[in-house]
């Protein structure tokens, strides 16, 4: 009986849970140079009514380094488009909440730049 209970729920939680999204840890820069970040099952809900996504991806705490490591892509706005904030001289709008954590950008894994050192941030 205890089996077929246990069928019971494993067909149950995969039927309920296959068509919803799982949530991730998400980014977003906007054209503002806004960057947000949050744990959302899309990058859009990272934004607010009026805003302008330069692209986002995802982010990891690296809390050995003491910094958080943003890489891929997303799926809704593509890669970050950090050039187009430097070249609209636009420094980088990061929480208070972060101030003393680097930002890396981590487009291949043996390549990592400091987007701070690039374009400069602004904590608010």
């Amino acid at each position: 009986m205890q089996i077929l209970q246990l069928i019971g729920i494993y067909y149950y939680i995969c039927h309920k849970t296959k068509n919803r999204r799982i949530m991730a840890r998400k980014f977003i820069i906007t054209a503002q140079g806004d960057l947000r970040m949050g744990d959302v099952r899309l990058h859009r809900d990272l934004l607010l009514p009026g805003d302008v996504c330069l692209g986002g991806g995802y982010y990891a705490f690296n809390y050995v380094n003491n910094c958080v490591v943003l890489d891929r892509e997303s799926y809704d706005y593509g890669p970050p488009q950090w050039s187009r904030l430097a070249s609209m001289h636009t420094k980088l709008r990061i929480s208070r909440l972060y101030e003393g954590l680097d930002f890396v950008w981590e487009e291949m894994k043996c390549d990592k730049e400091s987007v701070i050192d690039w374009l400069g941030v602004e904590w608010v």
